[in-house]
């Protein structure tokens, strides 16, 4: 018997790194069906372009990458069984032999190209394009050999491939070539261990079980995600049995869901939560201290007490705590009106302003209770927070527009500072539309440096980019 999901179900959380929590009624019987309840509806099914973990979450069983990772935390093999480095430039995949897409077409080294090959063109504009921005090249060396050529030495690349493995999914490169994008996003074909069956926007995602799979047939016959926003409605489909899995459990509902044949699974997380300043209108945001003046206005604690239970670990910047050059001696802003007010007055707004303030609602625990509450927080030192919900498809054409005004609040994953903070800050990128040259810089030298401590010493450098 296989598992019946290839990943852990995600969660994410404010400046806090927390914990991912699910909740599981019954055991599913082989050959049976489970029905998982989501945040959100996925936002595309095509693995280059979708943009949010809830989506992820249904990507993972239709597709594979080359690598994945195991419950320890390492990177083991999926679609390549080994790898080796022919020179530093050079990174050499042997991959798996007799593997078939569920539409039938071969699985080898023609289709690795071809995938990355579209993921890798900047006019595509894949949402974690930057997480393999360095792979120069991809090479077919025989059928089932392929060669990855980066510009620099890339000692990221493994978990580079397995947390940037949306746009790295492999897809059937004849179906990719003969169908646009929104055909693939309609219709997804992979090698996973479930093959699609239909997709009603805001009802559900039907899943059922690739009898050929690699790996094994699962043992779950039809998976069905469905979208749920609300979380007291969620919980009240598991203990009714309307619903067998609900992902994203409020802390606070633990203890009263776990026992019977209700079981709470917590998985250890680094996907954060945070707040996102667009600095490119000509807005009281492109203010230095204004920012700060934010960051000092929000009783980050409190929120996290009040709506997590305590729950999570609060972060000095957008990395986890257990992740890779995290420093210790970081510390968060301090909880301060007076010195928000104080900074406001000096960038000129004693009275403070207003500001759009964007989100999605159920994407993340508690989101929008968050949200609300940051909203307070602002209140109280003068600036108006205009608070507006986007669904998730709405968010993901806005922020690759550049079009998302305000203040945001996303969220984002990953334990390497390269992997987190390329996306989210280097010049051209999306996410947080935030541009600084010298900041640019140490992130390319953060990715070409092989010897680890040199490379923790340019992520403290980091920290001083304002």
């Amino acid at each position: 018997m296989t598992s019946t999901f290839k990943r852990c179900l995600l969660a994410a959380t404010l400046g806090v790194s927390i914990p991912a929590l699910m909740a599981t009624a019954g055991i599913a019987q082989e050959g049976s069906t489970i029905i998982v309840a989501q945040g959100v509806d996925a936002y595309s099914m095509d693995p280059a372009k979708h943009s949010n973990f809830p989506t992820a979450n249904i990507l993972f069983q239709l597709y594979d990458g080359l690598v994945t990772q195991d419950e320890n935390g390492e990177i083991v093999p999926a679609l390549a069984t080994e790898w080796s480095n022919p020179d530093e430039l050079t990174w050499r995949f042997k991959l798996r032999q007799g593997v078939k897409f569920h539409n039938g077409e071969d699985f080898n080294a023609e289709a690795v190209k071809a995938s990355f090959d579209r993921a890798l063109n900047p006019d595509f504009k894949a949402p974690y394009f930057s997480r393999i921005s360095h792979i120069k090249a991809v090479e077919v060396v025989d059928e089932y050999t392929v060669d990855f050529k980066t510009e620099k030495p890339f000692p990221t690349m493994l978990l580079s491939l397995y947390e940037a493995s949306f746009p790295a999914l492999i897809v059937p490169p004849k179906y990719a070539a003969e169908n646009d994008g929104a055909s693939i996003a309609a219709k997804p074909i992979g090698t996973g261990p479930y093959k699609f069956v239909e997709w009603l926007k805001d009802e559900h995602v039907v899943l059922e079980a690739n009898p050929d799979y690699w790996g094994g047939k699962p043992a779950i016959e039809k998976v069905v995600f469905r979208p749920i926003a609300e979380t007291r409605t969620r919980i009240a489909e598991l203990t009714s049995g309307g619903v067998d899995i609900v992902v994203d459990v409020p802390p606070e509902d633990m203890a009263s869901l776990d026992g019977g044949d209700t079981k709470i699974v917590t998985v250890s997380s680094d996907s954060l939560y945070f707040l996102s300043f667009d600095t490119t209108r000509d807005t009281p945001l492109k203010d230095k201290r204004v920012r700060q003046a934010i960051n000092h206005a929000i009783d980050v604690d409190a929120i996290q007490q009040a709506l997590l239970n305590g729950m999570g670990t609060r972060t000095a910047l957008t990395l986890p705590t257990n992740g890779f050059a995290y420093d210790s001696s970081w510390q968060p802003y301090e909880y301060s009106p007076e010195k928000a007010k104080a900074l406001l007055a000096e960038a000129g707004y004693p009275d403070g302003f207003e500001i759009p303030f964007i989100s999605r609602k159920g994407r993340y625990m508690k989101d929008a209770e968050i949200v609300e509450a940051t909203a307070g927080f602002l209140s109280k030192v003068g600036i108006k927070a205009n608070i507006q919900y986007l669904e998730a498809g709405v968010w993901g054409q806005i922020s690759e527009q550049k079009g998302r005004e305000g203040i945001a609040f996303p969220g984002w994953s990953g334990r390497d500072p390269q992997l987190v903070w390329a996306p989210l800050l280097t010049t051209g990128q999306y996410q947080s539309y935030y541009s600084n040259p010298e900041l640019d810089e140490l992130l390319q030298a953060g990715a070409s440096t092989i010897d680890t401590e040199a490379r923790k010493e340019i992520y403290k450098r980091l920290r001083t980019c304002q």
